[in-house]
């Protein structure tokens, strides 16, 4: 009897151990540090934002980049996308993708510049024959190993860039000449080199945000506004405007980061996984760009908007008269970026 009892307190001991390892803590998080990846298996979230509408190429490559990592991650990550600013404008999803709040999210260069300098790069102005040509650029190797060293330096990790079509003016009066620009009301993003390329066009550009476009443009605050194609269907940006101008001046370019952290806390095999959805979701968002095209441009023909071809002879003429926006960039970004970017340039050029 007695060896019985002694067995069941033996046993009863064992459950209390046992009950309290299941029931230990780690310590709580402060919320401050960047997500680090677990070697548990339980799948960690990738929370993957953007200020695009749902509609948009964006939208598409950020919902590919979901799907290639769900199926390819062995259940060990999921991606939550949250498009149209849904979690903040893309300064503050910029912000808080470097300090770990955001995991991923997609944007124009131009708001990334606060927190990568050498990103500027991407403004230059009137430096692509065409859209094949930028692509070619942006996917060219050595100019892809510079700009990602840069990135990685402020806390991200550079995935990838789709280049969405060319940035196009778009006017209540037609432009045709380098002269027709003189003393235009613009709306221009926030940003010096796009601010100075207008200015030296002899434009006035006026940095509004982006939410408050299409009522300045109902109002008349101002005259004018430049985006890609896309943008101008998606935000209705036609609905009061008259011309749309192929000044081609930048090409749209969306740059897909990570936070970094994040990113060096997976294994491998998740690197490899992250890296090729990257990839897959900036050729979706230029794909699906061009298909779309075709219908942007007949949305807003049939509005009644006119399209005005600019010639070439002319639009050279915009791009000499902006040549010193180069210098400026130039100081802007590091030797190793610039050079490999030029270098892409004239390599990839027609031959």
């Amino acid at each position: 009897m007695k060896i019985k009892k002694i067995l069941a307190l033996m046993l009863a001991l064992v459950m209390i151990v046992s009950l309290s390892a299941c029931g230990k803590s780690e310590t709580p998080s402060t919320g401050t540090e960047a997500p680090a990846a677990s070697t548990s298996s339980e799948a960690q979230t990738i929370t993957f934002a953007h200020s695009s509408a749902e509609a948009t190429s964006t939208n598409q490559a950020a919902l590919k980049f979901k799907e290639y990592v769900e199926a390819n991650s062995n259940g060990q990550l999921k991606v939550n996308v949250y498009p149209n600013a849904q979690l903040g404008g893309d300064r503050e999803l910029i912000e808080n993708t470097q300090n770990g709040t955001v995991t991923a999210m997609i944007s124009a260069p131009a708001p990334q510049v606060n927190f990568v300098p050498a990103a500027t790069i991407f403004d230059t102005p009137f430096v692509f024959e065409n859209l094949e040509h930028g692509r070619a650029v942006l996917n060219d190797p050595s100019f892809m190993a510079a700009i990602a060293k840069e990135y990685d330096a402020a806390g991200f990790k550079y995935l990838a860039a789709a280049g969405q079509g060319f940035r196009t003016l778009t006017a209540n009066k037609k432009v045709t000449t380098i002269e027709d620009l003189k003393g235009l009301t613009i709306r221009t993003m926030e940003n010096k080199y796009h601010l100075k390329t207008w200015s030296l066009l002899g434009a006035n550009p006026t940095p509004l945000t982006f939410n408050e476009l299409y009522t300045a443009l109902q109002q008349g605050t101002v005259d004018a506004q430049e985006n890609p194609i896309e943008l101008v269907v998606s935000q209705k940006f036609y609905e009061q405007q008259k011309y749309v101008m192929n000044t081609n001046h930048i090409m749209q370019t969306n740059t897909f980061i990570m936070n970094k952290a994040f990113y060096d806390g997976l294994s491998d095999e998740l690197k490899t996984v992250v890296d090729e959805a990257g990839k897959l979701a900036a050729e979706t968002a230029n794909k699906v760009n061009d298909e779309k095209n075709e219908g942007y441009i007949k949305t807003i023909e049939d509005f009644g908007d006119e399209f005005v071809e600019i010639a070439p002879e002319e639009l050279a003429k915009f791009a000499e008269a902006t040549k010193s926006v180069y210098e400026d960039i130039k100081a802007g970004t590091t030797p190793e970026v610039y050079d490999t970017y030029f270098a892409a340039i004239e390599a990839n050029k027609s031959k």
